[in-house]
C-alpha cells in the first residue's frame, strides 16, 4: 500500500497542487455524506411491516424493529446533537489544524458507520442513537476545517466556483450515497452492507488523505515554487499573519453580516435537511415506492442541484468581475434563488395528491434551486473574515445545524399516520422559514472583508 501511495504521489507531482487539494476536499464531503444518510433510506426498510411488499425487498424478521414515528425521528435526528457540538468546538482549531482535524473527522465517522450494524444488534435504538451522536461528533468538524482550508488555498475572486465546487460534494455524496443504498438493500436484502461500504470508502480517503493533503502552500513540500509564490501573493492581501493576536470574539458577535448568514444558514440547513432526512419516508408512506426507486427519486436530482450550485458559482464569480453585482448584492441574488424557488416548488409538491410524476417533478426543481445556496451563503464566510474563516463556519454551520435536530423530530410529532395532510403542515413550516430567513440575509448581509478580520489594524486604529 505504501508503495502504491508514493507512485500515485509521483504521478501527482505534476499537477497543480491546488487542484489536488480541491478534489480531495471535494470527496472529504461526498463521503460525510454517503454515511450521514444511509440510515434515513435504510430506516425505511428497517421500520416498515414484516409483509410489506412496498419496499421490493425480504428482510430478515431479526432485522425489523417496531419503532414508531417518534423514535424514528429520535433516532434521525441524534446525528445533529453531536454534529452541531463539535460545530463550535472545531472552530477554535480549525484555521491552524485543518489538515490532522480534516482527516480525523472522516475517520471517526468512518469507524462508528461500520459499527453501526453491530451497536443496533447490542443496544437497539438507543445505542444506535449513541453512535449516531458519536458521528456527529466526528463529521462536525468537517465544515469550519473546509472553510479554513478555501481561505488558504482559493483566492477570493476564484470563491464562488471553486468553493460551490468543493462544498457541492454534499450533492453528489447525497445522489450516490441514496442510490446506491437503496441497491445495496434490494441486492442483497439487507440493510447491513450499506454501512460497511461507504464506512470502508471513508477509510480509503483517509489513507490518500494523509500523504496528499496539506493545510496552505506554504506548508506543502511538493508544490512548485511558481505555483506557491503565485498563490501565496494572490493570498496576500486578505490573509495577514495572526500571531498570538486573540480572535475578536465581540466584533464577530456583534456583526449585523454574520448574524444575516447565519440566518441565510438556517434556511438553507432547513429546507436541506428535511429533504435529506425525511423525503425518504415520504416517498414510501404517500407514493407507495419500493427502497430503490426510493433512492432514485429522492436523491437523483442532488445531481442537478450539483449542476446548478457549479454553474451558479461561474455565474456569480462573473457576475461580479464584469461588475454586474457587488459581491454583496450577488451573494443576496444566488441566496434568494435558493430560498424563495425551494420553498415554491416544494409547497407545489405537497398539493398535486398522489400523482407521482408531479411529485417526483416539484421535489426535482425544489432539490435543484437549493443549490443556489452555495454562491449564496456557503462561501460568505469567506467574504466576511479569510482570517477566521474556520471560526465563522464553525458558528455559522453550527448553530444552523441545529435545524437537523428539530427538522427530523418536528416531522416525526407531526406525522403520526404518515398522511398527506400531515404532511402538509411539515412543507408549510418549511415554506416560512426559507422565506423569512432569505428577508433577514438580505437586509443584513455583506460580500465585504469586516475590519475585524485585521486585529492587529483594528487594535492600532483603537490605540490612536
Amino acid at each position: 500500500m505504501l508503495e502504491f501511495l508514493k507512485a500515485c504521489m509521483a504521478g501527482l507531482c505534476f499537477c497543480p497542487k491546488k487542484y489536488i487539494l480541491v478534489m480531495m476536499t471535494f470527496f472529504a464531503i461526498f463521503n460525510q455524506y454517503t454515511m450521514r444518510i444511509c440510515l434515513h433510506l435504510a430506516i425505511t426498510v428497517m421500520t416498515g411491516d414484516r409483509n410489506d411488499t412496498v419496499s421490493g425487498v425480504s428482510i430478515a424478521d431479526e432485522d425489523h424493529f417496531d419503532w414508531d414515528e417518534y423514535e424514528q425521528g429520535i433516532i434521525l435526528s441524534a446525528f445533529y446533537w453531536g454534529y452541531t457540538v463539535s460545530h463550535f468546538v472545531s472552530a477554535f482549531v480549525a484555521d491552524r489544524f485543518s489538515k490532522h482535524l480534516l482527516g480525523l473527522s472522516v475517520l471517526i465517522t468512518a469507524i462508528f458507520t461500520i459499527l453501526t450494524p453491530l451497536a443496533i444488534d447490542v443496544g437497539g435504538s438507543w445505542l444506535l442513537v449513541v453512535v449516531r451522536v458519536l458521528e456527529g461528533i466526528g463529521e462536525g468538524a468537517t465544515f469550519p476545517v473546509l472553510s479554513a482550508l478555501v481561505a488558504h488555498w482559493i483566492p477570493a475572486s476564484q470563491r464562488g466556483f471553486y468553493g460551490s465546487f468543493i462544498f457541492s460534494g454534499c450533492q453528489i455524496g447525497a445522489l450516490v450515497g441514496g442510490i446506491g443504498t437503496g441497491y445495496f438493500i434490494e441486492a442483497h436484502n439487507t440493510w447491513r452492507t450499506t454501512f460497511y461500504i461507504w464506512g470502508a470508502l471513508a477509510i480509503i480517503w483517509y489513507i490518500f488523505w494523509l500523504f496528499i493533503g496539506f493545510e496552505s502552500p506554504e506548508t506543502h513540500p511538493y508544490i512548485s515554487e511558481e505555483e506557491r509564490s503565485e498563490l501565496v501573493a494572490q493570498l496576500a492581501e486578505s490573509r495577514k499573519s495572526m500571531h498570538s493576536y486573540p480572535i475578536p470574539w465581540s466584533s464577530i458577535l456583534t456583526s449585523c453580516p454574520l448574524w444575516g448568514l447565519i440566518a441565510g444558514q438556517i434556511g438553507h440547513d432547513w429546507g436541506t435537511y428535511l429533504i435529506i432526512t425525511d423525503l425518504p419516508k415520504y416517498m414510501k408512506s404517500i407514493l407507495q415506492i419500493s427502497v430503490s426507486d426510493n433512492g432514485l427519486v429522492t436523491y437523483t436530482p442532488f445531481f442537478s442541484m450539483w449542476l446548478f450550485s457549479i454553474l451558479g458559482g461561474w455565474l456569480c464569480d462573473m457576475q461580479i468581475k464584469k461588475q454586474c453585482l457587488s459581491r454583496t448584492n450577488a451573494r443576496k441574488f444566488w441566496t434568494t434563488i435558493g430560498s424563495i424557488l425551494p420553498a415554491f416548488f416544494m409547497m407545489a409538491a405537497s398539493y398535486t395528491g398522489k400523482d407521482k410524476v408531479l411529485v417526483i417533478t416539484y421535489f426535482a426543481l425544489c432539490v435543484t434551486f437549493l443549490g443556489g445556496f452555495y454562491p449564496g451563503v456557503k462561501v460568505n464566510t469567506n467574504d466576511l473574515s479569510p482570517n477566521f474563516a474556520g471560526v465563522l463556519m464553525g458558528m455559522v454551520n453550527g448553530i444552523g445545524a441545529v435545524t437537523g435536530i428539530i427538522t427530523p423530530y418536528l416531522a416525526g410529532l407531526l406525522t403520526p399516520n404518515q398522511t398527506l395532510e400531515e404532511w402538509r403542515v411539515v412543507f408549510w413550516i418549511a415554506f416560512a422559514v426559507l422565506n423569512i430567513t432569505n428577508v433577514i440575509f438580505i437586509m443584513f448581509a455583506s460580500g465585504d472583508i469586516q475590519p475585524w478580520n485585521y486585529p492587529r489594524q483594528q487594535q492600532q486604529q483603537q490605540q490612536s
